[in-house]
Formats: C-alpha cells, sequence, structure tokens
C-alpha cells in the first residue's frame, strides 16, 4: 500500500493540450518537485538511488583530494580548494553518460516507473557483458564531450566578433546545460519496453544547415550542421522529446538546476532528474509511440 500511495503522490495530470506556454513550464517544474518528494518516499527508489549517488560521490572525493594534494606538492596553495574541485567535478559527471554505473542508473530508472505507477520498464542491455556496455558508454561520453565543447563552434566563432563576451559565453553555457536535460532523458527512454521510437534530424542541425545554404560564404555552418546531427545520433529520440515539448523541457531545466544548486540535495540531482523525465514522457506521450513531427512546436510565437 505504500509504494500505491507513494505512486498516487508522484502523479500528476499532463496540461491540456490548448494550455499555455507558461502553465506548462510550471507543470514540469512541479513534476521535478514531485520526483524529489517521490525519492524520499518510497524505500525501494531511494536504495536504488543511493549506491549510484554514493559511489559518484566517493570517486569526485578521491579525485579532488588527489588533485589538491597534488597542488600542495607542487606548491600551489593558492589553487581551487577540495570542495570546489568536488564540485565542479560532480557537476561536470552529471553531464554525462553514466558509463562505468550504467546498470545502477538504469536501475534507478525501472524503479522509478515502478514507483509512479506507469507499466515495467525493461533494460535493453540485460545480458550484455559489462567491458562490452563500459565501452559503449565511454564512447559516448567522448562524443558528448566533443559536441558540448565543441558542436557550436561555427557560431561560437561568429559571437567571438562581436564586442563583449557575454554572447559567446551564454551561449556556451545554454548549450552545455541543454545537454545536462538531454541525458537526463537518456535512461527513461531507454527503459520504455518495445523497441526505440527513434528521431529525425535534430533542430540544431537543421537550424545550421539553413544558415549554411543562405549564402555562399556560410557553407561552413552546413558542413557543421551534418557532423553536429552524425556526432549527436544516439541522443536523437531524446533531442527529438525535447523539441516536442519545448516549454516543459524549460521548466523540467529550470527546475533541475534549482535542485543541483541546494545543499545535500543537489547530490541526488541525477536521481531526481531521471525520475522526473520518466514522469514527464509517461504523462505526455504515454510511453507509446510519439507522433513525432506533427507535434513538434518551436520556441517562440
Amino acid at each position: 500500500m505504500a509504494g500505491a500511495g507513494a505512486a498516487e503522490r508522484g502523479a500528476a495530470q499532463a496540461p491540456a493540450p490548448d494550455a499555455g506556454r507558461l502553465e506548462r513550464a510550471r507543470w514540469a517544474a512541479g513534476e521535478v518537485l514531485r520526483a524529489a518528494r517521490l525519492l524520499a518516499e518510497d524505500a525501494a527508489l531511494r536504495r536504488a538511488a543511493l549506491l549510484p549517488t554514493a559511489l559518484t560521490a566517493a570517486g569526485c572525493a578521491v579525485f579532488a583530494a588527489l588533485t589538491v594534494a597534488g597542488d600542495a606538492a607542487d606548491g600551489e596553495v593558492t589553487g581551487p580548494g577540495a570542495l570546489h574541485v568536488f564540485t565542479v567535478t560532480f557537476v561536470g559527471l552529471a553531464s554525462m553518460p553514466p558509463t562505468l554505473l550504467q546498470r545502477q542508473w538504469m536501475r534507478v530508472a525501472l524503479e522509478a516507473r515502478r514507483a509512479l505507477g506507469v507499466p515495467a520498464g525493461e533494460d535493453p542491455f540485460a545480458g550484455q557483458r559489462w567491458p562490452r556496455m563500459v565501452l559503449r558508454e565511454w564512447v559516448k561520453a567522448l562524443r558528448q564531450a566533443v559536441v558540448v565543447s565543441a558542436g557550436l563552434f561555427p557560431v561560437a566563432m561568429v559571437l567571438a566578433m562581436l564586442p563583449g563576451k557575454l554572447a559567446t559565453a551564454a551561449m556556451g553555457a545554454a548549450w552545455a546545460f541543454y545537454w545536462v536535460l538531454v541525458d537526463a532523458f537518456e535512461l527513461p527512454l531507454e527503459a520504455i519496453p518495445g523497441p526505440r521510437r527513434g528521431g529525425g534530424a535534430p533542430w540544431y542541425a537543421r537550424a545550421l544547415q539553413r544558415l549554411g545554404a543562405a549564402l555562399w560564404l556560410l557553407r561552413p555552418f552546413r558542413w557543421a550542421g551534418r557532423l553536429l546531427a552524425r556526432l549527436t545520433r544516439p541522443w536523437a529520440e531524446e533531442v527529438e522529446f525535447t523539441e516536442r515539448h519545448p516549454w516543459e523541457t524549460a521548466g523540467f531545466g529550470v527546475a533541475v538546476g534549482a535542485v543541483l544548486a541546494i545543499p545535500a540535495v543537489g547530490f541526488f540531482f541525477r536521481s531526481i532528474a531521471i525520475v522526473a523525465a520518466t514522469a514527464l514522457n509517461a504523462r505526455l506521450e504515454g510511453d507509446g509511440a510519439g507522433e513525432a513531427a506533427a507535434r513538434r512546436e518551436p520556441f517562440g510565437p
């Protein structure tokens, strides 16, 4: 009965299709808060989240201690402290694929479905040998690192020619955080029973290709769009979800960012994001095949 009660408390009706953008964003932000409460109340979900969270924190603590010790040995006593290194490392790992802890984080996604009262999920990589799975995840992590660091390089080059550096920094921060959100949807969508839905050319690749086709001098943008689409192919479904539901993704992102900034609670950032992303997908798309491009709605009027 406790599990059923938790599932009921974690459930929330999605806004009507004609709901306003602010209402949809506010509802998605509320799903993040409900996910945090569900994680605190559901014992099985909490146990599943504790192991990968603790292992990640331990790894970051060891890395921070070794970094500070190395700086001290080199006489660099003015470098960042252990807490700063730990925090930066922890946040950085939150934006990357789970790699070594993929099975543990997948268990969180499966438990989230149970706690939310949606149909049981499945691990698409069950039975796969651990070394092969880790190799696949590391390749994805490297691809994502390239995408985040240099994915919009042509745009950054153009912005760098403008006075001031604020626009370039803002674009870089927004692009990096967008991939934190995309990564949050990865395991929830992988845990859905049945075949993956897939996705078409991502919105950023289409935008770059349109820009590159507008003028001969801008042709490098077209090439960059094609390369970016190829690099981000493993996340096609997740990216398309954010395009179909841009305002829900925006509300989700604001709330997730707030969770990450809260001391102690931020440690469970990935777990809360997984639960909330599972809820958003279940409420908005019912875990069935999405209507894809027919339901797309771009930002703006």
